[in-house]
């Protein structure tokens, strides 16, 4: 095997690495710190990297642990049409957008022909993973990296009656900046 670059640095962001575990019994609810509304854009992490550490690139790696939260009017009722939630997970250099992923959350054991009695809150769990390799730095200062969510969208459940409600939370957040340098620079010339 041969080796084209070595790593040179690693910058990292995490936040709530450790959280309590979902409840098992009623009611159940996330138990995810960071709530999510519709419409809003929320930064989540932030590196830099400075220009003095010259590499040829950064691998970014980005996890954020999300989930949406599907709740019954007060008395239960039967659930015609299950409810959903979007989210947009972008990856910024210098506030350029240079990666996004979106994601959606379904509201789970709904089947789609069928009308399901909807009498406790649901949570459901994503993992939203994003890679990118950056070869386009900017070497005349330090490049901040982002993460952000953006382009919310909740949309509560269609129940036969009252009002059902649909919540979106992040949990546990992460975001790893891994600068490479070339161990034969003459495999990276141009010339």
């Amino acid at each position: 095997m041969t080796k084209l670059w070595k790593s040179a640095q690693v910058y990292f962001y995490e936040l709530n690495p450790v959280l309590p575990l979902a409840p098992t019994v009623a009611p159940l609810s996330s138990p995810f710190p960071i709530s999510l509304s519709t419409g809003e854009t929320i930064n989540l992490a932030l590196i830099n990297i400075p220009a003095s550490t010259k590499p040829i690139g950064i691998l970014l790696t980005a996890v954020v642990n999300w989930s949406a939260t599907f709740t019954p009017p007060s008395t239960s009722t039967t659930l015609s049409t299950p409810g959903y939630a979007d989210a947009t997970f972008e990856l910024l250099r210098n506030g350029v957008i240079i990666n996004r992923l979106t994601q959606t959350v379904v509201q789970k054991g709904t089947p789609l022909s069928t009308s399901l009695d909807f009498a406790i809150a649901v949570p459901t769990y994503e993992l939203m993973a994003l890679s990118f390799v950056d070869l386009s730095l900017l070497l005349c200062h330090t490049n901040t990296y982002t993460l952000r969510v953006t382009n919310l969208a909740l949309v509560d459940p269609v129940v036969a009656s009252g009002t059902a409600t649909t919540t979106a939370q992040v949990g546990s957040i992460s975001l790893v900046g891994r600068s490479f340098k070339p161990i034969n620079k003459s495999v990276f010339s141009t010339t």
